[in-house]
């Protein structure tokens, strides 16, 4: 067994002699949110003399929190979404086309020393010399070891009260126990530190098993809820500056998230998604990967943390509630679901329970870490485009689900109906599809309407030369709005969502269709399905028999969570990962091609077919191609192995030492 000193890469302990001006933030007002703050030299040892110290020190940790898009989360310019059935990249450059379109993942994929990540997760903390704040990945067991030295030293702090000592506490547990579950959904079982270990000091524990891992981060959110100082919410007195804090109810809000995805086929099961053909270091276990059982009782675990939550929050004056529409309109509809993903919580507003802020502004206009030097330049260049499985993931206004599926190809659609018409307000959201009227206020490059056919106005005006951001036929709408506006999509600081309210209602109704109460689910899901004005699912569909059909239930479920929560924190993948969606990830994905008839039904294919505003809507025959560029090795018959659920483990991390194994298949 290794020293401790030895594997400081993996528990990214250096932490003896450091200087706080590398780590140590102020969470500040609006855009200033988790920005630098001015260094200041000290050790740490002396962290825990001066309250603001303290503060800071915990503030670093949260500029660690996961949020898909920035850089050291994204694959060399793209989202993990793109993994999924949803999204696609089509930029050469892009990490999903190096690596798993291919099927060229391996073992040291997420250890490229030049930022250039082509893991969707780093176990490890190789970023060649980079941190969070410059694009970098940061290992979990830094943030874990920030969290324990907190929560093992807070005490000594003598200008801070024991009340507030508490709720830093909480928020420390809280932050650590995320971190072990973005981990936990990659790899499975962990290395579970317990403590802050010393330099030099042995870890010996090596890697556990699945179940001992979610127990574990269980453990932590337990004690984030008991902490008497660990406040339910931020007073709205108080938001402006501390909106992103975390709170019990983030806590409470984290444990049925857990559970959601423990009690899911992956690892609840009666037999392992995958075996060993070998165990070279004779260290590697089944368990490690699989709790050795199925366990119908997880759900109900699940469904009881989602009822300590509601609970919690009706104890408190229901401080947690949807965003609703202030008109019963397209505009009400995609307003209030907008401010629910995309905005912070406001004095009036109090959707998000656990949210990352990462920053708006660019010091340099270049590729920083923040929201638009990295993230959405890299979406609007292709590196995550909307595919037309999801487009037909949204349903009807009224409520039924997308009922087009035959009319793609020429003369399946003799009567020229517009697919996009009368749609899931959440789809205009979303995704740029054609429209003939768009509401007052989301106005698209000035124009009143949107013309996204072949030859309209969105490929004839694409923002690249190369237009990869609509070669799928489709562009992303959602987190970018408006990029043709200029500054207009910044309007607002933004706070990515990893948990929101919404998603409780859908964590709820799965754990309560798959605990037999098909009724209570359809109940949860029309909560928030009526946010934007659907009808009853079951209602619209009687065809689903959705009252007494669990299977096609639990489905209605997983597509609501696509249409309500996807491209948020990669919940789509996550979703088809835990529920081993195999049929999902082997399907091939499409593109669509929108054509425009003329009077006498033949298509408009050359030159610039631009609509004009007051002409009549024109009629539509559409056609659906499988994707081409970046075609996933998983759609070829006979390739797709298990393995995938799961993410390799650094090969470099396995070999200092000290109990690690590496997942089946790798």
């Amino acid at each position: 067994m290794k020293k401790i000193s030895n594997i400081i890469l993996v528990l990214g302990i250096c932490f003896s002699a450091f200087s706080l001006s590398s780590c140590v933030d102020r969470l500040a007002v609006g855009d200033a949110f988790l920005e630098k703050a001015p260094g200041v030299d000290v050790n740490i040892d002396t962290v825990f003399t001066k309250a603001e110290y303290t503060r800071n020190f915990l503030w670093s940790a949260y500029g660690q929190l996961y949020c898909t898009y920035t850089a050291g989360n994204m694959m060399n310019g793209a989202p993990i979404d793109v993994l999924s059935d949803s999204y696609h990249c089509y930029v050469g450059w892009g990490g999903p086309i190096q690596s798993y379109y291919p099927g060229g993942l391996t073992e040291d994929a997420q250890d490229t020393e030049n930022g250039n990540f082509q893991g969707k997760f780093s176990y490890s903390t190789i970023t060649g010399g980079l941190d969070a704040d410059s694009g970098g990945r940061v290992s979990i067991y830094e943030t874990v070891r920030k969290c324990w030295q907190l929560i093992e030293n807070i005490d000594k702090v003598p200008d801070m009260d024991a009340n507030e000592k508490s709720r830093l506490r909480g928020e420390a547990y809280t932050i650590m126990a995320s971190r072990y579950f973005d981990a936990f959904r990659n790899f499975g079982g962990l290395c579970l530190v317990r403590k802050a270990y010393a330099v030099g000091e042995e870890f010996t524990s090596g890697r556990s098993s699945a179940w001992e891992t979610v127990e574990f981060i269980d453990s932590l959110v337990n004690c984030a809820i008991k902490e008497p100082g660990f406040i339910w919410n931020v007073p709205d007195a108080d938001i402006g500056q501390w909106s992103g804090r975390l709170t019990r109810a983030s806590a409470r809000a984290l444990r049925a998230k857990v559970w959601m995805f423990a009690a899911s086929p992956l690892f609840n099961n009666s037999e392992p998604y995958m075996t060993y053909s070998n165990k070279p270091t004779g260290l590697e276990k089944e368990e490690h990967i699989w709790f050795g059982k199925e366990d119908p009782a997880l759900w109900d675990k699940c469904l009881e943390y989602c009822n300590d939550f509601f609970t919690d929050n009706a104890a408190n004056g229901n401080y947690y509630q949807l965003v609703q529409p202030t008109t019963q309109d397209e505009a009400g509809y995609r307003m209030a679901y907008r401010r629910a993903y995309r905005y912070r919580n406001d004095a009036t507003h109090h959707e998000k329970l656990f949210d990352a802020h990462p920053t708006l502004t660019l010091s340099d206009g270049g590729w920083g870490w923040g929201w638009r030097g990295f993230a959405l330049d890299c979406l609007r260049q292709g590196g995550a485009v909307p595919t037309n499985e999801l487009m037909e993931c949204f349903g009807m206004q009224d409520g039924r689900v997308f009922p087009y599926a035959d009319l793609y190809g020429a003369g399946n659609n003799p009567t020229g109906i517009d697919m996009f018409a009368d749609r899931d307000p959440r789809l205009y959201e979303t995704m740029i599809v054609p429209q003939q009227s768009l509401p007052a206020g989301f106005d698209y490059a000035g124009m009143t309407y949107m013309d996204s056919w072949v030859g309209g106005f969105l490929e004839q005006n694409s923002n690249v030369s190369n237009k990869d951001d609509v070669a799928s036929g489709y562009s992303k709408f959602k987190w970018l709005l408006d990029y043709w506006g200029g500054s207009r999509y910044d309007d607002e600081p933004i706070g990515v969502p990893y948990i929101r309210l919404a998603e409780m209602y859908l964590i709820r109704a799965e754990a309560k269709a798959e605990t037999g109460d098909l009724q209570g689910a359809l109940d949860d899901l029309h909560v928030v399905r009526s946010r934007v004005g659907l009808g009853r699912l079951e209602d619209m569909n009687p065809g689903l028999n959705l009252k007494t059909n669990k299977e096609n239930l639990i489905n209605e479920i997983l597509r609501e969570r696509n249409c309500e929560i996807g491209a948020e924190c990669g919940d789509r993948l996550y979703d088809m990962v835990r529920r081993k969606r195999q049929d999902l990830f082997t399907k091939p994905l499409h593109e669509i091609r929108i054509y425009r008839l003329d009077a006498a039904g033949n298509r408009l294919t050359d030159g610039d077919q631009q609509y004009t505003a007051g002409d009549p809507w024109p009629k539509f025959e559409y056609e659906k191609a499988e994707i081409v560029v970046g075609h996933r090795r998983w759609w070829d018959e006979g390739y797709w192995t298990n393995k995938w659920y799961l993410d390799p483990v650094s090969r470099k991390e396995i070999q200092k030492g000290y109990g690690l194994t590496q997942n089946p298949g790798w």
